[in-house]
């Protein structure tokens, strides 16, 4: 794992290569054993090392012997060792052991072709010094990031957005869309950033740019056709069929020269992985989050777990005290992430960082097994509105904002406030409102006048995006989640809050052919409406374990927001949210916010997730639209020759 970054002057104006060779530093937390760079032509390659694979040779970026080809890469191939093979037949010659080289010679071999070959997490460049051209591509699900500008002279990636934002050339400005999305969502949909002009390569496709500045892109993947036929598999039909499935991701995930642990939350998703992985003898360690807040732990069931597998297991702390690195937390999300977890996964990486390089998760399982309460909500809300009058929608909606909510840990009555809120909307909206915060007439409170109508329009605008009918069905919202939600939210925190400590995380229930497989089975064999959901993955868990791991209810890495807002972050709340600060960012109504947090401060509505979001954007603002990004001076990368 790694940071990358460069620039392709296509144009007639030169690089500014003191100032390239400076930005590297930026990204020193993503690789800090390794800090190097190539210039030439009318290329920049910048690389921070993080070592995996082939710890003494894998140095890039990387060339062939020729020189003719160049590339920068961050993640892993994990099936580099069937591909070497097969390039080595077709007369390829390797001088290192690392998946890097495996790139190379593959896109000298198949050209744009290569990513559809490729199993992993990865996002790479990819010079043709003869052609002058650069490739990039980027993993199936978004798990490793790629971010570019496109300037009138040329093209600049990184994988994240302080090396972006720190040239002159870019527009430090706020996307207005993008920001009506993010009141919303939680995130920034799609592939803008919340900096203008800024763009994310959408997973599963590629980009070619030449000199003279024309560029094209292409599609490598697509999930399965939500609206193609199911697989006909009963339960243990689909049972039989998983786990082999299971065994093979895990397997390969476990490629490493250095020790791999686990993040063990105790629930069905990374139970199961542990199991898989165990097995091959090849799992160090798990590590499992704990929280002060007795509701909020699954150290029990995590130990029960581990106990079972014979893995020694680790427990990490989470107090309020952590709140402390809310605004250093908020910067390295890059774009705004109102993910509150976000702080948990910063926590827990931070302390395993020390122990390990890498570690698994179960991050997918919920998107494409049906792991989220919103598709039991789904299908409610569905019987619910097929059945009502929009009056008494509308009736139903007003009743449920007004709701007194219990501030526990995803309560039955913040369930039931958030279910009810949606009923006026349509199922398609409803969906996306369920994992977001504040809805759209809600939003339109919070922003100036000339963003109000796009704040009213975001999950509208999500719905059409994905080409989702007014009563999707449960297929077509979990591709949706898969392709929106999984890159943008959960891919986005697991990479950024993991790398700001230099720790690899894997992830095997993203396999092709795995991710493939879960896509297509029937709705039954995921969620019903009565209260089970992933209710393949629960047979296939209780056939290994028993039935109190395999059933266990689902809590994921929520936190104490509306207390520890009342508490400990009240003061940073109040200084990132007060007037003056406010009234600093563009399209943002300062009096709607103050009414906000006054209603939560005085424990008359619980806002607790919504002024989160509101604070991740003002520290957001300040670190990188506010203030000039700030450019290290220290040593410089090592260059390296071709």
């Amino acid at each position: 794992m790694c940071g990358i970054l460069g620039y392709f002057c296509t144009g007639n104006s030169s690089v500014d290569r003191e100032l390239w060779q400076r930005l590297v530093a930026l990204l020193g937390h993503r690789g800090p054993d390794d800090s190097t760079f190539w210039d030439g032509d009318r290329f920049f390659f910048g690389h921070r090392r993080l070592s995996i694979i082939d710890l003494s040779q894998g140095h890039q970026p990387m060339a062939t012997a020729d020189g003719a080809l160049v590339v920068t890469f961050n993640g892993e191939i994990y099936n580099y060792i069937e591909l070497r093979a097969e390039l080595e037949g077709r007369g390829c010659r390797f001088l290192t052991q690392s998946d890097t080289e495996v790139l190379l010679h593959g896109y000298r071999e198949w050209g744009v072709e290569l990513p559809s070959k490729l199993l992993g997490m990865f996002a790479f460049a990819i010079a043709d010094r003869r052609k002058l051209e650069l490739f990039c591509a980027r993993d199936r699900f978004g798990e490793k990031p790629f971010l570019y500008v496109e300037h009138p002279q040329g093209v600049a990636f990184a994988s994240e957005l302080k090396v972006l934002a720190a040239l002159p050339a870019t527009r430090r400005e706020v996307n207005e869309l993008a920001l009506a999305s993010y009141l919303c969502l939680n995130y920034v949909p799609g592939t803008d950033t919340l900096m203008r002009g800024v763009v994310r390569l959408q997973p599963g496709t590629w980009r070619l740019w030449s000199a003279g500045g024309s560029g094209r892109s292409g599609v490598y993947w697509r999930p399965p056709d939500p609206n193609g036929p199911d697989l006909q598999l009963s339960i243990s039909e689909a049972v039989e069929r998983l786990e082999p499935l299971i065994d093979a991701s895990a397997r390969l995930a476990l490629r490493s020269d250095v020790p791999v642990g686990i993040f063990l939350s105790g629930g069905i998703d990374s139970s199961l992985i542990a199991e898989s992985a165990a097995r091959s003898g090849r799992l160090a360690a798990a590590y499992c989050l704990t929280f002060s807040e007795a509701s909020y732990s699954e150290w029990p069931r995590a130990e029960q777990t581990a106990r079972h597998l014979g893995l020694p297991l680790t427990e990490v702390r989470l107090g309020p005290e952590a709140l402390d690195h809310f605004v250093e937390m908020a910067a390295h999300a890059d774009d705004p992430l109102a993910d509150s977890s976000a702080l948990a996964v910063w926590t827990l990486s931070r302390e395993v960082a020390r122990h390990v390089k890498v570690v698994l998760s179960g991050d997918g399982g919920d998107e494409l097994f049906g792991g989220y309460l919103t598709y039991q909500a789904s299908l409610w809300h569905e019987a619910v509105t097929s059945r009502l009058p929009m009056g008494a929608r509308r009736f139903l909606a007003h009743g449920g904002r007004s709701l007194p909510t219990s501030e526990g840990k995803v309560s039955a009555t913040y369930k039931l406030r958030r279910f009810l809120r949606a009923a006026s909307l349509a199922p398609s909206v409803a969906h996306f409102s369920w994992n977001g915060t504040w809805l759209p007439e809600e939003a339109r409170t919070l922003v100036t006048p000339e963003l109000r109508s796009a704040a009213a329009g975001a999950l509208d605008r999500l719905a059409a995006a994905h080409r989702l009918p007014d009563r999707p069905s449960l297929r077509a919202l979990q591709t949706a989640d898969a392709t929106e939600y999984l890159p943008n939210d959960i891919l986005t925190k697991s990479d950024r809050m993991s790398m700001a400590h230099g720790l690899e995380v894997r992830s095997p229930f993203l396999d092709r052919e795995l991710a493939t497989f879960a896509l297509r089975l029937p709705a039954g064999l995921k969620v019903t409406r009565w209260g089970v959901t992933k209710r393949v993955l629960r047979e296939l868990a209780t056939r290994k374990y028993n039935v109190a791991v395999g059933v266990g209810a689902k809590q994921g890495f929520s936190i104490p927001v509306h207390a520890w807002l009342r508490g400990r972050a009240r003061p940073l709340v109040e200084d990132l949210l007060s007037p003056s600060s406010v009234s600093s960012i563009p399209f943002i109504d300062p009096r709607g916010v103050a009414g906000a947090v006054a209603d939560h401060m005085a424990g008359r509505r619980s806002y607790g997730f919504e002024l989160w979001g509101l604070a991740v954007l003002a520290a957001w603002h300040r670190t990188f639209v506010a203030s000039p990004i700030a450019v290290p001076d220290g040593p410089r990368p090592r260059p390296l020759t071709l």
